[in-house]
Order: C-alpha cells, then sequence, then structure tokens
C-alpha cells in the first residue's frame, strides 16, 4: 500500500486493500506495471521474471497483488525471495526494462516528432497449400444457415469431421481444434458488439484455428478487421484470419476459399479473397506530393493548407468530442489559421465561466487531490471523479479562451453522441442559424482496456457504440442537412490498423469508423478516418489533456522505442491532408514511428 500511495499522492491510511485501483484509483494498466516493477525490486523478485511482473500488474487491489506476490515469492528460491531493501539514496529501478520505474525515463527522453503519413495498400498473397487437416480433426462450424452446411461437407471431403451450430444455439463444450465463424454472412446486421460473447466464448476454448468470414460490401460497419488484428496479438498460440469474400460470390465459392484458406501459413489476421484473388493489407508509407511538401512546412501556421482546404473566415467547423485534447489542439490551429466559427460539443457538462476558489490555485491531479482531501473528502474514488471533473472543465474554458483570443466565434454545447435526438436537433440548429456547416471533426471515444477473456460484454458494448455508433448517429444527421459538409474527419487509433492487446473493443471501432466513412462520403463530400499514433502532452507531463499521453505511457513507449506525435505537427498534418489529399482515400495513419 505505501508504493501504492507513491504512485497515486493518496496518504496510505485511505487505501484500503480491496479498493479497485483503476476503478478507485485511476490507476491504468501501465501504472499498475511500474507499482508491480517496483514492488519486484523491493521485495527481491529475481531480475527477468517477467512473467511475474505482468501477472502482477493484472491485479486489480492491493490485496490481490499481495497474494499473487506471496504466491510468487514461495515459488522463488529461499536466497532469492529475501527482501532487499536498496541502499540510501540509490535509485529503485524495475527488475525487468519493459517495467520502467518512475523515476527512470522522463518527459525529455520521449522522441516527439511530426507524424508519418501511412496508407493501406494490398499486397498479392500466393494460392495456400492443401489444408493439412488429420483424419478426425473436429471442426465447429458456427452459423452460416446453406452455406454452413456446404463448408461442413468441403471439410468433411479434407478428411475432418464438422459440427455445425446454427446461428443462436448454445455452443457446445468441445469445439474442436478448428472453429469458423460464419453468423457475419448469415446475418450482416448482427455483428460486434452483439456477437463479442460468442468470439469470447470461442477463444477461452482454445482452438488451435479460428476462421471468420465478411463481407464489407454487405453495409454493416463490422470491425471486426481490428477485432482480429487485436487477436491475433492477444492469442499468438492460434492462428486467426478473418476472410472476407466478395458480394457475388455464390455460396459454394466461399465455402472452397473458407476451407482453402485452412492450408495458409502467412497468420495475416485479415485476408481479401474477392475475385479469386487473396491479397492482405498493408500499412505503406506515402506524401501528398510536391504541393504539400511546399505548404506551411514544419511548425507553420496552418494558414496555407487551411485555404487549400477551403476553410474561411465564413466557413463553421463542427468538432464532436469535447473542447478537449487533441481535438482541441486542431480547433485553436484551424481557428489560427482561418478565423472560422468553431462549434464544439462535449459530454463534459458546461462548464461555469470561473473555477470554485477552493480548487484554482491547484496544478495537476496530485495537488487536485490535495485539495480535496484537505476539504474533508475521503473516498480516493470521489476524490477521482471530483479532480476529473475539475480538470475537465479547465480544458473547456482554455480552449474557448483560445479560439475567442484567435479571433473566432466559438460556442460549446454539452450533447451525448448517442442521444440520436439530441446530436440531430444540435446539428439542424447549427445549420439553420449559420446558413452552412463546411466541415465536421468527430473525436469521441472512451478506453476500458482488458484483455479479451477478462472483458465484459457490457463494457465492449459501452466502448464500441461511443466511438461506432456515435460516429453513426453524427453522419446520419449531417445526411439529413439540406446541404452537407464537404468533409467529415473522424478520428481513429493506430489500434484499429495494427491491432493492440486488451484493446479488442477500441480497435474494432476506430476499424468500423473507416466503413462508415467510406459510404458517408460521395462525389461532393469525403469521408476520411484518420487512424492517430500516440500525441505528447500539449503543455508537459503535468498539462496532459484528455486524447494525450500520461507521463507514464510516456515512460513504457520511450523504453520501446515508440515515438510520440508532436501537437503542433498532428493539426497540420491534418489540414494537408485536408487540403491535397485524394478525396478517394478514405483511411490513412498518421504516426510517428516504432511501431
Amino acid at each position: 500500500m505505501s508504493v501504492v500511495a507513491e504512485r497515486t499522492g493518496y496518504p496510505v491510511d485511505m487505501i484500503e486493500p480491496g479498493l479497485d485501483l483503476e476503478a478507485d484509483l485511476s490507476v491504468d494498466s501501465i501504472k499498475r506495471a511500474e507499482i508491480a516493477g517496483e514492488l519486484a525490486v523491493r521485495l527481491g523478485l529475481p531480475a527477468g521474471r517477467d512473467a511475474d511482473v505482468e501477472e502482477l500488474s493484472t491485479a486489480r487491489t492491493a490485496s490481490g497483488i499481495a497474494e499473487l506476490l506471496v504466491a510468487a515469492l514461495g515459488a522463488a528460491s529461499p536466497a532469492a525471495a529475501v527482501p532487499v531493501a536498496p541502499a540510501a539514496g540509490e535509485p529503485q529501478t524495475a527488475a525487468v526494462s519493459e517495467v520502467p520505474s518512475s523515476g527512470g525515463t522522463s518527459h525529455a527522453d520521449a522522441v516527439v516528432v511530426a507524424p508519418q503519413r501511412l496508407e493501406f495498400t494490398e499486397t498479392e498473397l500466393p494460392a495456400p497449400p492443401a489444408p493439412d487437416i488429420s483424419e478426425g480433426t473436429a471442426v465447429t462450424v458456427l452459423g452460416g444457415g446453406a452455406l454452413g452446411t456446404l463448408v461442413a461437407e468441403r471439410l468433411r471431403e479434407a478428411g475432418a469431421l464438422p459440427q455445425t451450430v446454427p446461428d443462436g444455439q448454445q455452443l457446445p463444450e468441445d469445439l474442436g481444434e478448428i472453429v469458423v465463424h460464419l453468423q457475419a454472412l448469415e446475418s450482416p446486421d448482427t455483428q460486434l458488439p452483439e456477437t463479442f460473447p460468442v468470439f469470447q466464448k470461442v477463444l477461452a476454448a482454445g482452438p488451435k484455428r479460428l476462421l471468420a468470414a465478411d463481407r464489407r460490401a454487405d453495409g454493416a460497419a463490422s470491425g471486426l478487421r481490428g477485432f482480429f488484428r487485436s487477436v491475433a496479438r492477444e492469442y499468438e498460440d492460434m492462428t486467426a484470419t478473418l476472410v472476407e469474400v466478395g458480394a457475388e460470390d455464390a455460396p459454394d465459392t466461399v465455402a472452397r476459399i473458407l476451407v482453402a484458406e485452412l492450408g495458409a501459413t502467412e497468420r495475416e489476421p485479415v485476408v481479401l479473397a474477392e475475385g479469386g484473388r487473396r491479397r492482405a493489407l498493408k500499412l505503406t508509407p506515402t506524401d501528398l506530393g510536391a504541393l504539400a511538401a511546399t505548404g506551411a512546412g514544419p511548425a507553420g501556421d496552418g494558414a496555407a493548407e487551411a485555404a487549400a482546404a477551403g476553410i474561411d473566415r465564413d466557413s463553421v467547423v463542427l468538432l464532436v468530442g469535447g473542447a478537449r485534447g487533441i481535438t482541441a489542439r486542431f480547433a485553436r490551429t484551424v481557428a489560427a489559421a482561418s478565423r472560422c466559427r468553431i462549434e464544439l460539443l462535449g459530454r463534459t457538462p458546461v462548464p461555469p465561466q470561473t473555477e470554485d476558489p477552493a480548487t484554482a490555485s491547484a496544478s495537476g491531479r496530485d495537488e487536485l487531490r490535495a485539495a480535496f482531501i484537505a476539504s474533508g473528502m475521503t473516498s480516493p474514488a470521489e476524490i477521482e471523479r471530483a479532480v476529473s471533473a475539475v480538470q475537465a472543465e479547465r480544458e473547456v474554458r482554455q480552449t474557448l479562451a483560445a479560439l475567442r483570443e484567435s479571433g473566432s466565434q466559438a460556442r460549446y454545447r454539452s450533447v451525448d453522441v448517442l442521444d440520436e435526438e439530441a446530436v440531430r436537433a444540435a446539428v439542424k440548429e447549427m445549420h439553420a442559424e449559420h446558413g452552412r456547416l463546411d466541415g465536421v471533426v468527430y473525436a469521441a471515444g472512451v478506453i476500458e482496456d482488458k484483455l479479451i477473456a477478462e472483458k465484459s460484454p457490457e463494457s465492449f458494448t459501452r466502448v464500441f457504440s461511443t466511438k461506432a455508433g456515435g460516429a453513426r448517429v453524427l453522419l446520419d444527421a449531417l445526411g439529413a442537412l439540406p446541404e452537407s459538409p464537404r468533409f467529415a474527419v473522424l478520428f481513429g487509433s493506430i489500434a484499429g490498423a495494427l491491432g493492440n492487446r486488451g484493446q479488442a473493443d477500441y480497435a474494432a471501432a476506430n476499424d468500423a469508423l473507416e466503413e462508415l466513412g467510406r459510404r458517408w462520403s460521395t462525389e461532393d463530400r469525403r469521408g476520411l478516418t484518420v487512424h492517430w499514433g500516440p500525441w505528447a502532452p500539449a503543455d508537459g507531463p503535468d498539462g496532459t489533456g484528455s486524447g494525450m499521453v500520461t507521463p507514464e505511457l510516456m515512460r513504457s513507449y520511450a523504453a520501446r522505442g515508440i515515438q510520440l506525435v508532436d501537437p503542433d505537427e498532428g493539426p497540420l498534418c491534418l489540414l494537408r491532408e485536408l487540403a491535397w489529399g485524394a478525396p478517394t482515400v478514405h483511411a490513412v495513419v498518421a504516426a510517428a514511428s516504432g511501431w
């Protein structure tokens, strides 16, 4: 509890053994890893026992960590299990390099650069060899209707012993070595997040191979690409593949493609199999041409880009997802470059014009915690909520002040992006008031990171719906206007493009944005998803805004050689994309190197 206290700023007597570190104390997975690393040093866990430290970081309470420590120390040799106290003044570093202590890498050690622009390109894959299926191999085919029967027949011809499970029927206890998931083809309107519990049960059963089929052209923004990219990272001993078949492919053709794919050895999480070809999606660095390269240049003001994108003083730009973090950074840049009118929608309640004197002099989370403790608050969970609320209100006030100082008219409204009626009313009112709406940036979202095995269906739905469902509501509202905006930018994440351990829900939601934006696009308007890499804080570690990395995460990234997006260059990168990007490109990645 002493180590937890040091990392959170709470006195030890306020930290109860059963407090949820994440929910009650805002201790995310990175900070839990730092706590685990510090404990490993103080208690003498043998250096290099990565598995022990990683397991410690998964515990959600101090008592849970203690129980794991007892087991770890009991398994260690007697000599290694003797607690080692560092000498006076000796730095207390983590036992493994992947879990740096808070005294390790500072903000100055993080490499902050302009983001690189990448596009998804299709790469040809060879035809797979014949699948090596042993006689009697148990295979489960989930859903698919008549297609499921055809797939089972082809599997039987290959020597397998298949069983079919109709959509909606309870899964059998034994799923066998191979699972083929066809529910997305049978019911394209019922996909993630509804099908997450099925995938979770399948993965818990531990098959050697998971194969799923989807049709991108069916109209559902399934998010399955991002989900399978994350599955591949979490379940390294299993081969997981999403096969996207063509809209015109007949059932017999689809069955042949899927069974043939069982012979593939590339371990590609996403395979495009339309038209009899096999292709993989690869991220390729691309530029916007000479014109873009000679625009404002590094650390420019963005005026040339804004003008080329058609954003001027009379333009109206709507930003959804709050007046905070990277959304606010773009708002400030476009306002300074064009003095356009800015409309902001966010979840934070409209803040009072001035802050309560009791907290006004406190800067950063640590000082705010101390202020609330001094006021008599005793519940860490309540204090954390109060601290977050004050910081959110501060960011909104600061953003509005900065926009107005730039000469822009700016207004903020509190709207839940999932409230379809409220979003439609706000968009309609803005358009009626200004007579136009030139562009939209959507950045709403929540993160509740957990491994798939530990994720609740309710949490998965909350994360997926806030990001993808909110985008769908907004784009529908824009489509109902007499005249649509020229562009709608959807802020995604590199997790959607590459997958990420513990972020299957977030990766799926960000992947779904791509299809939503593409379908919204016409000859006169562009829907664009930008998958951002992590952004460095705009004003140093203590000024970290929503959507930017925390000091703990910065240390983790620096230790792994991952560079951060310069918060001054990120908005200029987006302006250049709007000015000179091809209207037919609907998804790009903007990230620093190291991934």
